[in-house]
């Protein structure tokens, strides 16, 4: 990966843990499209406590609102990915890893949906855990642009990893049409960090090791350790454990406020 994509990349993770949820996906796809070429994209979160119609706060940054509110009301029903979606499973795929082109080609839902828009190929990030499904991102292209690459699925992937963190420590059971915005720019304020600290803590979240975030900030492990040790300072924590249970509690503190202002 040259230096520019992997800053990108960093960009969107770190936009991950500071978006609001409502506009999370969207924002995703407008930073992916700088490194994932893409045609059209369609974005949706997914409600736990309705069974019947469970796809909401459905957006597109690059098509139109009818045909958007096309594959939200109906389309998305008789999608051959549905059943893949629906198994709660945090990963990403392109349609011709669980679909032949050819069966691609005679479904009912390229011919009057996808074709309209000039779109074949499909990639798609499910965002989940335990069998939770948070929501879905999925970037289509025309067949002209060629199938998605393996490194561009593996950026994908990345990307996605983060999201489903990110849902996960928010909302542990699961989002509904109303709990939307679990804005954590109240978390940068209160502790004071800045935007290096901001960017080694998001990827502490994760779980990712430090030899590894050390690589991915193309910083060295001395230097690491003082970003680690000032960001522990200023959470008043000693140790990972403290730090998880710190960020987990701010979550949650600024969802609560989040619903006592909407109720109010």
């Amino acid at each position: 990966m040259d230096d520019d994509v992997r800053r990108k990349q960093n960009e969107i993770i770190i936009g991950i843990y500071t978006t609001p949820v409502e506009d999370l996906l969207i924002s995703c796809c407008e930073g992916l499209r700088e490194i994932i070429p893409f045609d059209h994209s369609y974005t949706a979160l997914n409600d736990q406590s309705d069974r019947f119609k469970a796809a909401f706060n459905c957006q597109s940054m690059d098509t139109d609102e009818e045909t958007t509110a096309l594959y939200a009301d109906y389309y998305h029903t008789i999608d051959y990915l549905s059943w893949f979606y629906n198994q709660g499973i945090p990963a990403t795929v392109r349609s011709t890893d669980l679909v032949p082109p050819e069966v691609i080609e005679q479904s009912r839902i390229h011919q009057e949906w996808e074709s309209r828009m000039g779109i074949f190929y499909t990639a798609t990030a499910c965002i989940a855990t335990d069998g939770i499904l948070f929501g879905t991102i999925s970037l289509m292209r025309a067949k002209e642009q060629g199938n998605f690459s393996d490194e561009e699925m593996r950026i994908l992937n990345e990307v996605n990893e983060h999201l489903c963190n990110r849902f996960r420590l928010a909302y542990p059971n699961g989002v509904n049409r109303f709990m939307m915005d679990c804005n954590v720019d109240s978390i940068i304020a209160t502790y004071f960090l800045s935007q290096r600290e901001w960017e080694v803590c998001s990827l502490l979240v994760k779980g990712m090791s430090r030899a590894k975030i050390a690589d991915s900030l193309s910083i060295s492990k001395n230097t690491l350790k003082h970003h680690v040790a000032s960001i522990y300072r200023k959470m008043h924590v000693s140790n990972g454990m403290q730090f998880f249970a710190a960020f987990n509690r701010a979550l949650k503190n600024n969802d609560n406020s989040k619903s006592d202002s909407d109720i109010t």
